[in-house]
């Protein structure tokens, strides 16, 4: 009972990362520590998964623009949110000059005002830019723009960042309403999205995580059955999470699974039915290919 209520205190104190053994008795107080684990798991999972674990109507994901420049304007880093909302993939971005995704308006600015930011070592700046994807799809936001010196203090770096979502600014103000535009001539035109859109999205994700022993309907059906189409459902999903519907799934199965794994005493083929997985050589192959390593390696 000492084990458990120091477990509550870090959990209280927002600590998700304490565990405890149930040790080898099975008895009331061994599933009680088992449960207790598969909370503090799922409570861990949301802070990274949603941004913040009890937020009902806050943002529920974080998406962080993160783009690494040479003094000439080439991109020589860009972190994986960065290529999703670019729709591109980094051996494409990385290499090109950071104008090249720039809107027409935003190329001037930005051409005017790189010299400036190259005359000082170190600057730190807010500028407005408009970055456009191959689909017309323009991302609108104020970035932080920095400049530094590399370690050997020979070459120029520009670091410019930014945070779609915050915990202080509302979904209204935030990136559906300012950040994402379309641009005019699109050959594939995409949609805008509505708070009520986004609050469909968010109850197609809570049902997937609910209900990760089933699969899902055809994603025609699922639209059908939230009041939307199927096209605006898997662009939407995609934007507010950043990965697909199925994607989205099997992660969770895998990472419920992992936790099934590591803190219970049940047979792997019963966690792979329990998450969804129709064979065991299934269950093996997708978990390997998450983690590295199958599932029966994490047993004693």
């Amino acid at each position: 009972m000492k084990r458990i209520q120091q477990m509550l205190l870090e959990m209280a104190r927002g600590n998700f990362f304490y565990s405890l053994d149930p040790g080898a008795k099975n008895d009331n107080m061994a599933s009680l520590i088992v449960m207790l684990n598969m909370v503090n798991e799922e409570i861990r999972a949301s802070f990274v998964h949603q941004g913040f674990a009890t937020a009902q109507d806050s943002p529920r994901y974080l998406i962080q623009m993160s783009l690494l420049l040479d003094a000439n304007g080439t991109i020589e880093m860009a972190n994986n949110k960065s290529c999703s909302l670019l729709s591109q993939l980094p051996k494409d971005l990385i290499g090109q000059n950071v104008s090249e995704i720039m809107t027409a308006n935003t190329q001037k600015s930005w051409h005017n005002k790189l010299p400036k930011l190259l005359k000082k070592d170190f600057t730190d700046t807010i500028m407005p830019l408009e970055f456009i994807t191959p689909e017309g799809l323009i991302i609108s936001k104020d970035f932080h723009v920095s400049t530094f010196r590399s370690l050997d203090g020979n070459d120029q770096k520009i670091l410019m960042d930014t945070v779609l979502f915050s915990k202080g600014e509302p979904i209204g103000k935030g990136l559906w309403k300012h950040a994402l535009k379309i641009s005019k001539g699109a050959k594939s035109p995409k949609v805008r999205l509505s708070q009520k859109d986004i609050r469909m999205i968010r109850e197609v994700h809570d049902m997937i995580l609910n209900n990760l022993d089933r699969d899902l309907p055809k994603l025609k059906d699922l639209a059908l059955q939230m009041g939307t189409n199927e096209f605006k459902l898997k662009y939407g999903f995609k934007q507010l999470y950043g990965t697909t519907i199925f994607k989205f799934l099997t992660q969770e199965r895998l990472r419920k699974a992992k936790t099934l794994t590591l803190h219970t005493s049940l047979s792997l083929k019963t966690i792979a039915h329990m998450t969804g997985f129709k064979s065991i050589p299934h269950f093996s192959r997708a978990f390997k290919e998450k983690y590295g390593r199958p599932p029966s390696s994490l047993r004693k």
